[in-house]
């Protein structure tokens, strides 16, 4: 015997289920209600809604901007986040601030 093997010695799913639903190319037949790898879902639900809009977290002015908490002209900024910043525990979250500002 031979150490060369078709491609037909290897086709089963390898757990042993019987795989006569499947065509003669492997393939599952579409009237038989079985969905293969790359089916999608059979409802398209998840994807009629919107995508969420993504939320910046730092912006880059070259010609800078002046920082929400301290004033100061900054090129780079964040936003503050959740409990402001030390000097104003009260500041916007989303208000933007110079790194000197943000409570890292």
């Amino acid at each position: 015997m031979t150490d060369d093997a078709s491609l037909t010695d290897f086709a089963g799913s390898g757990d042993g289920a019987d795989d006569s639903a499947d065509g003669a190319d492997g393939a599952s037949d579409p009237e038989d209600g079985a969905h293969g790898p790359n089916d999608g879902p059979e409802s398209d639900d998840a994807t009629d809604a919107e995508p969420e809009t993504p939320t910046f977290t730092y912006t880059s002015t070259p010609d800078g901007a002046e920082c929400a908490a301290c004033g100061a002209t900054v090129e780079k900024r964040w936003h503050a986040g959740e409990g402001g910043t030390a000097e104003n525990p009260d500041l916007n979250p989303d208000a933007l601030v110079c790194p000197d500002c943000k409570e890292w």
